[in-house]
């Protein structure tokens, strides 16, 4: 089985949630950033009494727009993310279980010589760090 390019499922998870905070905290700065070039452009709008209203309500429509545009890459960017992650879980499971079928006494030591670490390293911390004398 090759291990070049596999992860584990909770640091695809962790990765899958990183990726999603990210594209959140950039859809907040898009947001925030189409606010912030909506207050500036308000100035220059009054400049024109008769067009302001107007105007504002363009410029509010395009902000609006412009803001829905980023929300959307980035919700479609995460949706992608988490399909990768997905098919990688998919991909690792079906991995795993070509190897068990491939090599089923060697998946069986693997997971007994697994299980007796796991219960080596339990015991070990059970124990508080207290040795034997």
């Amino acid at each position: 089985m090759a291990t070049d390019n596999v992860r584990t499922s909770s640091g695809l998870a962790d990765e899958a949630e990183r990726t999603a905070q990210e594209a959140l905290e950039a859809a907040q700065g898009y947001a925030r950033e189409s606010g912030r070039i909506a207050r500036d452009a308000i100035p220059s709008i009054r400049s024109n009494v008769e067009d302001a209203e107007e105007d504002a309500k363009e410029i509010a429509k395009d902000t609006a727009l412009t803001g829905r545009a980023y929300a959307r890459n980035a919700v479609n960017s995460t949706g992608r993310k988490i399909r990768d992650f997905k098919g990688q879980v998919t991909h690792a499971k079906d991995s795993c279980l070509h190897y068990i079928a491939e090599e089923p006494v060697r998946a069986s030591l693997a997971a007994a010589a697994t299980g007796a670490v796991l219960m080596t390293l339990l015991l070990s911390l059970a124990r508080g760090g207290r040795s034997i004398k």
